[in-house]
């Protein structure tokens, strides 16, 4: 049981690293500090953008607008959070 709390644990923070990764990259393509020209960044961004986007639409039917401000990826890594919490304290109890 353990050793499955740990992997889901190392899941949940590649995951959480995988989503910074993309918010990053969404603000230096929003900000124009990298071009869309740039086929090997853009791709590494859609890429992300596909994997992530079934986590971040729950979050997004929720939300209301917030004029071009996406909070789905900040609420997402807090419930990253809150499930890695929740299973360290189950690992410890037993």
């Amino acid at each position: 049981m353990l050793t499955v709390i740990q992997i889901v644990l190392f899941l949940l923070n590649v995951l959480g690293w995988l989503v910074i990764a993309s918010a990053i990259l969404s603000l230096l393509f929003a900000f124009n500090v990298f071009n869309h020209s740039n086929t090997g960044l853009r791709s590494i961004h859609e890429s992300l953008d596909r994997l992530l986007e079934p986590l971040y639409r729950p979050f997004r039917r929720v939300l209301p607008a917030t004029g071009g401000v996406d909070w789905s990826p900040f609420l997402l890594l807090i419930t990253i959070g809150v499930l890695r919490i929740i299973l360290t304290n189950v690992a410890y109890s037993v």
